[in-house]
């Protein structure tokens, strides 16, 4: 998926590194958001 910037993103939710459950509108609400992907191996 290719994305412009400044266009909206997708909502989405992820589970944290605590376990619970995060919504990408909850998170990016509260200030600027870089999100990044990484494919493959460490």
């Amino acid at each position: 998926m290719n994305q412009a910037i400044g266009k909206k993103f997708p909502d989405f939710e992820m589970t944290a590194d605590d376990g619970q459950k995060v919504k990408l509108s909850a998170i990016a609400a509260n200030f600027p958001l870089l999100l990044i992907f990484y494919r493959g191996y460490w």
